[in-house]
């Protein structure tokens, strides 16, 4: 008696999952779909940075590939923008390839005097322009 009971149990829970007279909704075909507004084709990737700094001076080289042919930099040191955005020109066509990038700037006394090190915000730009993949990069200043 208690195996019929469990078997009719069963059987009424699987009848009321089923979803028959209902619309099933098929995933989308990403092929047909435009680009959406919150998605971009705007990519970057660094890779192989290596820092140096010597007294009020530091130097960043290292490896980036990129969609555009710029890609931009700031320095912030504890929340605060200390040197405003500039840009760093690529090759024009490498846009499959990692190219070589080189950023050396001098620092004031009171910046390596602070006890937050430098950040260095290394990105690029959507048509909005929007930061896209910001890359934080610490200035290690202490010697």
């Amino acid at each position: 008696m208690k195996r019929w009971f469990v078997v009719i149990a069963i059987a009424v829970l699987l009848a009321g999952c089923g979803n028959r007279g209902e619309e099933v909704i098929e995933p989308a075909d990403p092929e047909s779909d435009n680009v959406t507004k919150n998605q971009t084709s705007d990519s970057v990737v660094f890779q192989e940075i290596d820092v140096t700094a010597e007294g009020e001076q530091f130097h960043i080289i290292g490896q980036v590939k990129t969609t555009s042919d710029i890609f931009f930099y700031r320095i912030e040191q504890d929340g605060e923008v200390i040197q405003e955005e500039e840009s760093v020109e690529l090759e024009e066509g490498e846009t499959d390839s990692f190219q070589n990038f080189e950023i050396m700037k001098t620092f004031s006394g009171d910046i390596l005097e602070h006890e937050e090190p430098p950040i260095v915000v290394m990105y690029v730009k959507d048509k909005d322009n929007n930061e896209i993949n910001p890359n934080y990069v610490l200035i290690d200043t202490k010697q």
